[in-house]
């Protein structure tokens, strides 16, 4: 078992780094005293196996608003085993109540300070929600202007079939009328070949007849 003897300097009294020391020994099993020392500085002595002091100094290098250890101070000592505990060796009543007050009314500046800063950070969100409402709102209304926009043109599509139909109605109807145009006129060529047909076949009995007369009258032979 080993011992060693720090001094921690900076801001370390009156804003409860003995309680926090003492805390940090019982987690790490060790066992001693902390105490304030005249001035500013805390002394702590600590005794524990070597792997347990290391991470007790590690630990007690708080950092933390209202503490802060600016440097910590160690010394090796002789192993004595005279605490069971870790305990914070007090002043007098009076001292230590000025030192529990002290702390309060740092705590509390320290609660009022961030609760200052949450509400200028709720503030903050606030005000980024409503620029974020505020561009939903404007995509809302491009995707509504959008929405119109498709509107006219599927307006202007159905005005484009109607057209197609009717140019569509337009076609059917001259092709049906190309239609008529041909059976008629494949009508009037069947009746000119029969009529032609008729009149070639008078013709060739009127001429046969013409042939039989001039025979008869010893015209042709």
């Amino acid at each position: 078992m080993n011992r060693i003897n720090i001094i921690a300097s900076g801001e370390v009294q009156r804003v409860g780094y003995r309680d926090f020391v003492t805390k940090i020994a019982k987690k790490n099993n060790i066992t001693g005293i902390v105490r304030n020392c005249p001035g500013y500085d805390v002394e702590i002595i600590a005794e524990g196996n070597e792997q347990d002091l290391e991470q007790f100094v590690s630990q007690i290098k708080i950092q933390k608003d209202p503490i802060f250890v600016e440097s910590i101070k160690i010394e090796p000592g002789t192993y004595e085993g005279k605490w069971k505990y870790f305990e914070i060796q007090r002043g007098s009543p009076d001292e230590e109540l000025g030192e529990r007050l002290d702390a309060a009314i740092v705590y509390l500046v320290r609660i009022d300070s961030n609760s200052r800063r949450s509400v200028e950070i709720g503030e903050l969100m606030l005000e980024k929600q409503d620029q974020m409402l505020d561009k939903q709102d404007q995509m809302l209304d491009k995707q509504d202007q959008m929405l119109d926009k498709q509107d006219q043109m599927l307006d202007k599509q159905d005005q484009m079939l109607d057209k197609q139909d009717q140019m569509l109605d337009k076609q059917d109807y001259q092709i049906s009328l190309q239609k008529g145009t041909i059976q008629e006129i494949q009508e009037m060529r069947s009746d000119l070949k029969d009529s032609l047909q008729v009149r070639y076949q008078n013709i060739e009995q009127q001429l046969h007849e013409i042939q039989t007369i001039l025979k008869n009258a010893g015209m042709m032979s």
